[in-house]
């Protein structure tokens, strides 16, 4: 594949026009982005519109079956399926941990001593390994790099004026 070549800027004041139409496609890009943003939204709100009716008929038949079911659970003691000709309905034993408040429930576990059920996500603190020198970093597997990095702000205010 051939290397792109980089249009050279020969001068400040063609730097100055570069920023300019930066500026420009950036104006048009937010423009084409709130237009798709609003047209997406338009779309969603139509086919929602559509959806509803069918969401809401899926959730009474839903709450019919199982309303039946709970009325019939003696027949699911033995055999927890049953079979019918379109589907099944099954009962199946769960079970889940609900949690009032995470807070309440790890300072209890830690008060408890089982500080074994609490998950903790171990990852290197940027912000503080800063403080160390290249050595260091070294030793953690860890460096430092840095870089000279170039930003370009086009100013859009002046740039939409024209």
């Amino acid at each position: 594949m051939a290397k792109k070549e980089i249009k050279q800027l020969l001068n400040w004041a063609e730097v100055d026009n570069a920023i300019r139409r930066l500026g420009e496609l950036n104006i048009k890009l937010e423009k084409l982005n709130g237009e798709m943003t609003l047209k997406i939204n338009e779309i969603k709100e139509d086919y929602k519109v559509k959806s509803d009716a069918f969401t809401k008929e899926h959730a009474e038949i839903t709450e019919s079956i199982t309303a039946f079911c709970e009325g019939c659970k003696d027949e699911f003691l033995k055999v927890r399926t049953k079979a019918l000709n379109y589907g099944s309905v099954a009962y199946r034993v769960t079970e889940k941990i609900v949690i009032r408040s995470k807070e309440a429930c790890v300072a209890a576990l830690k008060a408890l001593s089982l500080s074994q059920y609490i998950r903790t996500i171990e990852e290197p603190n940027k912000d503080m390994l800063r403080e160390l020198d290249d050595k260091m970093l070294a030793k953690v597997a860890a460096a430092r790099k840095i870089d000279d990095a170039l930003r370009i702000e086009p100013n859009i205010e002046k740039i939409q004026e024209v």
